[in-house]
């Protein structure tokens, strides 16, 4: 794939700005243990990760619960010294602002960070009369089909805020547990507690984009590492074309992903 395809999309990625949203500041956090049937053909092998939503007065923050970051120096040929940072865990993160019915996706691609806002998907919920106590806490069943799969949720009435994992939303409580009929996407409940007191609120230097030229993007990353590189290289990822580092780096191959969390809807 050539890169110069994509380099128009690049260029239209050159706004940054600060977010418009207020920062919160998290006062709840719920963990949860995340598993995706990626590769259908794999069943027994799912990609796990823990994860946590962070939740304020006003917005919340679901993002991964295992991310950090590795520092590794070593001397060149010519003596300098070389420092690579090598990250852990999805840096996906979804803000929530249930008030405004407002989502900001912010994801990571090699060099970096993309912001892509759009409404909070509204989905129609049935909630059912079946309980449950999740570690303690009080819980309701509900259902909905939400993205091309059927959902069975348990949230908690007794918490005030509308929200939930990843782009899960609207029922009266938080929602705590939740699952596809299929079991190939499942956010498990980890535990809660009182979060540290975090600021919720989106990159500042992030990229803004639309889901669509992200995933562009991000295709050219896995099936085309040096056209991406070289893309990315000539756009610049602070100030515009042409002011970027020179650089390259190896990506490492993606492993098979037949299974999208988020199915097309069938006709």
């Amino acid at each position: 794939m050539k890169w110069s395809i994509f380099l128009g999309a690049a260029f239209a990625l050159s706004v940054r700005g600060a977010s418009a949203q207020r920062p919160d500041t998290a006062q709840l956090s719920v963990r949860y243990t995340f598993t995706h049937v990626r590769d259908t053909n794999n069943h027994a092998h799912p990609y796990t990760e823990k994860m946590v939503l962070l939740i304020g007065k006003r917005a919340g923050v679901y993002k991964s619960n295992d991310r950090h970051t590795e520092q590794q120096i070593s001397t060149n040929p010519d003596g300098t010294i070389r420092t690579d940072t090598h990250g852990f865990g999805s840096a996906t993160e979804y803000y929530q602002y249930p008030n405004e019915k407002k989502l900001v996706h912010k994801d990571r691609l090699p060099m970096t960070d993309f912001l892509m806002s759009d409404a909070l998907p509204a989905i129609d919920w049935h909630i059912t009369g079946d309980t449950a106590t999740l570690g303690g806490l009080h819980c309701q069943k509900a259902t909905a089909h939400f993205k091309g799969r059927d959902y069975t949720a348990w949230f908690c009435p007794d918490w005030p805020q509308h929200i939930g994992p990843w782009k899960l939303n609207g029922l009266p409580g938080v929602i705590v547990q939740a699952h596809d009929t299929k079991d190939e996407v499942r956010f498990m409940f980890d535990g809660f507690g009182k979060a540290d007191p975090t600021v919720i609120l989106p990159p500042a230097n992030g990229v803004k984009t639309t889901e669509k030229e992200f995933n562009r993007l991000e295709e050219t990353s896995r099936k085309d590492p040096e056209a991406y590189s070289k893309m990315m290289s000539a756009y610049g990822p602070a100030t515009g074309p042409g002011s970027g580092p020179k650089m390259k780096f190896d990506l490492a191959p993606a492993p098979p992903f037949n299974n999208p969390i988020e199915l097309p809807e069938k006709k």
